[in-house]
């Protein structure tokens, strides 16, 4: 995500606060005339765009699921009626009554299928308009499987970025009619996010939900319009800055309290018992400043 800073761009990241602060703004530029956008779908579609990550959408995973049900039974209908004809066919071809060459020639000859269905044959033509229509909704159903697959794929918004909307649309309700219950409570399981953060730190993740507030920017410019109330970006580069200085401090404590407290401690029963306080501590700060899966922390802590 980025921001126009001064001179320079920065990297944001955003939170939500129900109430907007009323502590007085501090101008580091001569201000902007923020930019106003018609309330409704204008306002909406705005706030959106507005971040990359804030690209959220409903699936409507109910509606696709019925949908590839209709379309599952409407094709075995048209397999049953199919099956039909070529039931048919085959009591002709076997009891070899009047015709019977003309049928098994046309079961193993499309030439001549087509030929028969082009020239007005009642029963071939009958035929053909059902083998077209079963490949209209054959495709229409893979496509539609293919592209549910591809959206169950996406992932869902992380916390900040759901409330953070949600908490927006609650409060400004842009949106009537049945419009209105697009971001509510009972779809929040039913949103897919077009843009996801890769994977970060537990530390990151807790101070961007929790205390991204307290580092949120001042400054306001035109790209801020004036109807994100309860919207504040907070630049990520400070985050970051603050788990590297963070990481890098609890390493060296670790390292130094290690050493200095097994030089200093002679007991062999105090030193197995700090080696297992230190190790506890390295794979809690392996576990809590990095995106590592478990199995990286125990190969950590063995090593």
């Amino acid at each position: 995500m980025s921001r126009p800073g001064i001179g320079r761009r920065i990297s944001n990241a955003f939170t939500f606060i129900s109430k907007p602060s009323q502590a007085p703004d501090v101008e580091l530029s001569p201000p902007q005339p923020a930019k106003r956008y018609l309330e409704g779908f204008p306002s909406l579609s705005a706030l959106l765009a507005s971040d990359p990550d804030l690209q959220v959408f409903r699936r409507f995973d109910r509606l696709a699921s019925r949908n590839l049900l209709y379309l599952q039974a409407e094709i075995l209908d048209l397999e049953a009626r199919l099956d039909e004809f070529d039931a048919a066919d085959l009591e002709v071809a076997a009891a070899e009554e009047s015709g019977w060459i003309e049928v098994t020639l046309s079961a193993r000859c499309w030439e001549v299928f087509a030929e028969k269905a082009n020239l007005g044959e009642e029963r071939e033509s009958e035929r053909m308009k059902l083998v077209l229509q079963i490949r209209e909704r054959l495709a229409e159903y893979q496509e539609a499987i293919i592209r549910q697959s591809n959206i169950l794929n996406l992932e869902n918004p992380n916390y900040r970025v759901r409330n953070a909307v949600k908490g927006w649309f609650e409060q400004n309700r842009p949106l009537v009619g049945h419009g209105r219950h697009l971001f509510n409570e009972a779809a929040k399981h039913d949103i897919v996010a077009l843009r996801t953060q890769p994977d970060q730190d537990r530390l990151t993740i807790f101070l961007q939900n929790h205390l991204g507030y307290l580092f949120r920017s001042r400054k306001k410019g035109k790209e801020h319009a004036s109807n994100w109330e309860g919207m504040h970006y907070f630049p990520e580069n400070t985050i970051r800055h603050i788990v590297s200085f963070v990481s890098i401090l609890l390493a060296a404590l670790l390292l130094i309290g290690a050493i200095t407290s097994l030089y200093v401690v002679v007991k062999p029963a105090s030193r197995m018992v700090l080696l297992a306080v230190f190790t506890t501590l390295f794979a809690a700060s392996v576990g809590l400043l990095t995106n590592s899966r478990k199995v990286d922390i125990y190969a950590a802590t063995a090593a």
